[in-house]
């Protein structure tokens, strides 16, 4: 470690470099270079020694101020909130993502540049807690244990559980919950829920199966000019009404239902004693790809399985 990094030596005014060989006062600790103390013959500061004006009193180099760290000023409220905040710690108002370019001089007209290039952009850009200040709270947890919690992409939860929380609205969207549906709040470890829908899509699928049978069997004309076809006909345009509706809902309510599975495991965590903390984290926090991938293997199986009973295609 370099002890003298920022001062200067008294005699000559010049910056003590790493490589300097240099000596300290024995009495004031006061540091010189060695040729400069050969030259005077004793510290500079000698005649001070003793008294309130020996080194290092004022006598102590001056540190460079450190910048202020940068933040976004809410254009609804005034709060100043970190770099990398989505949204206003404390009114909740969306401040949209950060543009690292948007400093960057625009070239003259129809002159070359070469692309922006990502990599410029500072270290700091990934916040694990999304912008949200350390010693923060949603619904009484501490983001950092919230972050614990989630795991994986905890970066993007926690602005969004915050601004629920702050505001009280429920709908957030979420394109994974949209798509994957029961086998997102199971690879999220959301378990009850998850195997609620699960179950419910099967019956859907099945339901989808069944129809599709029957249909291959008698033909569409058939189908249709019977009672029954019509019916299930009917029914199958609800199945896929039902399911869509089903994606939706999920795509809109999954961050909210998420939050609330995190907060009560959050709590649940807390209460427990600290030889079991550890074991209890891993069962509950985080992620599961194995949950994710289950419901995959049991879809295919069952569905290979009733076709077989119905003597459908296989």
């Amino acid at each position: 470690m370099f002890f003298y990094e920022g001062q200067s030596c008294p005699v000559c005014g010049k910056f003590f470099a790493e490589t300097d060989d240099i000596v300290s006062c024995p009495v004031c600790g006061a540091p010189h270079h060695r040729d400069c103390w050969r030259e005077e013959g004793h510290c500079h500061f000698e005649a001070d020694h003793g008294t309130e004006r020996q080194w290092p009193a004022g006598h102590e180099p001056k540190k460079a101020e450190e910048p202020a760290a940068p933040y976004r000023q809410c254009p609804n409220c005034g709060k100043q909130n970190p770099e990398f905040a989505e949204f206003c710690a404390h009114c909740g108002r969306d401040l949209g993502a950060s543009e690292w370019h948007s400093d960057i001089p625009k070239p003259p007209v129809n002159q070359y540049t070469p692309p922006f290039q990502h990599h410029y952009a500072p270290p700091t850009m990934y916040d694990p807690l999304g912008g949200i200040p350390r010693g923060e709270t949603i619904d009484g947890v501490a983001v950092e244990t919230l972050a614990e919690v989630i795991g994986p992409n905890a970066g993007y939860y926690l602005p969004r559980f915050y601004q629920m929380s702050r505001s009280g609205k429920k709908v957030s969207w979420n394109l994974s919950a949209f798509l994957f549906t029961s086998k997102w709040l199971l690879y999220r470890k959301n378990l009850l829920i998850g195997w609620l829908i699960f179950a419910f899509e099967f019956v859907l699928t099945c339901f989808s199966l069944y129809a599709d049978t029957q249909l291959s069997k008698l033909g569409s004309a058939a189908f249709l000019a019977s009672p029954n076809g019509r019916l299930l006909y009917a029914m199958m345009l609800v199945v896929s009404v039902a399911s869509v509706a089903l994606c939706v809902l999920l795509g809109m309510f999954g961050n909210w239902l998420y939050m609330q599975q995190a907060l009560k495991k959050a709590r649940k965590l807390k209460e427990q004693p600290d030889l079991q903390y550890n074991q209890n984290f891993l069962n509950t926090g985080g992620v599961s790809p194995a949950m994710a991938i289950l419901p995959f293997i049991i879809t295919v199986f069952l569905q290979y399985l009733m076709m077989f009973i119905l003597g459908g295609p296989l």
